[in-house]
């Protein structure tokens, strides 16, 4: 093989590279977005949950907030929205996977945290 001929199969695989990690970062980009989005949701909800709850213990006396069907439905929600953002979570962790098998490197570190645990039971 000639210069020209190695230059330009190294040119290719770089193009290729290029193409694949801008492919990857385009769908884990994505997937954020998204955890955003969900987390955000989940935010609104526990407002919208301690203002229903102290609506209904301060202004109405009502310690049985458990059994308000309002306040349930607010935590069947949230509890669907944790749901969603861990199985964002798993697929921004199958993304990276699938990438790293087809380039032979390592999956690169997930940060996808929630600031603040709820508990989702």
């Amino acid at each position: 093989m000639s210069f020209w001929d190695d230059l330009l199969s190294l040119f290719k695989k770089g193009v290729s590279t290029v193409a694949k990690k801008t492919d990857e970062y385009t769908k884990i980009g994505k997937i954020k977005v998204d955890i955003i989005g969900i987390k955000r949701d989940i935010d609104k909800k526990l407002n919208e949950l301690g203002g229903k709850t102290y609506q209904l213990i301060v202004e109405e006396n009502n310690t049985k907030v458990a059994s308000n069907e309002e306040i349930k439905a607010i935590i069947d929600n949230v509890k669907d929205q944790y749901r969603k953002l861990d199985d964002k979570k798993d697929e921004l962790q199958r993304v990276r996977e699938e990438y790293a098998r087809e380039t032979g490197q390592e999956p690169e570190d997930i940060d996808v945290t929630v600031d603040e645990e709820a508990p989702k039971g």
